[in-house]
């Protein structure tokens, strides 16, 4: 069965208009030569700008965190063999829709530029086939069109349980989807949260978002007896 990988609430947004003037956008924008709000933003680049943001940005700024986790959940055997399917959805209420045979580039100013380009053109590359579309979308609303039978959140306020266990259970489903949190720190909205079949807390530890990935991948492959050789 195909594994729907969804990297829900993601850190990912262009520049609100608060701060669009702000010397750290506005410097970014003059080397990009491109408009201040067509800018995608980044905490790498924009952080004295952020700390202007409500509560201080927390959370804001971080496309990286989806760059990391589609190189590895796109590298994966999973992938090369059909049985993974990936979205981010945006903390703005975007969905990015990835080809799974999408090459993402291994640099993440280079991500991020794509990203920019994404948001203008709403689907890259401009002809052919789409590697990445962009539609303006909630989370509920991805979740409808996917009919999922067994939706599992990944969350440090779910219930303790092994990732290996997790994905047993997940590998018997039809049309299984995991939400992994595309932000630094922080827990799901709660309309998010509203969503889940199941929440699950895979480790005492607080892990990275690529780092969950990777391990949900490995395990759902080997749920599903994914052939190594």
């Amino acid at each position: 069965m195909v594994l729907t990988l969804v990297l829900a609430e993601s850190s990912i947004e262009l520049v609100p208009n608060e701060i669009a003037g702000h010397p750290s956008v506005t410097g970014s924008a003059r080397r990009k030569q491109t408009d201040p709000n067509e800018l995608i933003l980044d905490q790498s680049y924009h952080h004295s700008a952020i700390l202007r943001l409500e509560k201080a940005g927390v959370g804001r700024g971080r496309p990286d965190i989806a760059h990391f986790s589609l190189l590895l959940a796109l590298g994966s055997p999973l992938n090369i063999d059909g049985d993974l399917q990936c979205y981010v959805h945006t903390r703005d209420d975007h969905v990015i829709t990835v080809n799974p045979h999408a090459r993402l580039p291994r640099n993440t100013d280079r991500f991020t530029s794509l990203l920019e380009q994404l948001y203008k053109q709403r689907v890259v590359p401009s002809s052919g086939t789409p590697l990445l579309s962009l539609k303006k979308q909630s989370l509920q609303k991805l979740m409808d069109e996917l009919s999922a039978d067994q939706i599992a959140t990944l969350t440090t306020q779910g219930a303790p349980k092994p990732m290996e266990t997790v994905m047993e259970e997940l590998g018997s489903a039809r049309k299984p989807v995991v939400l992994v949190g595309g932000f630094p720190s922080g827990h799901f909205c709660r309309n998010t949260i509203d969503l889940s079949s199941n929440r699950y807390r895979i480790d005492k530890r607080r892990l990275e978002a690529w780092t969950v990935v990777g391990r949900t991948v490995y395990d759902y492959e080997k749920s599903i007896g994914l052939k190594r050789f």
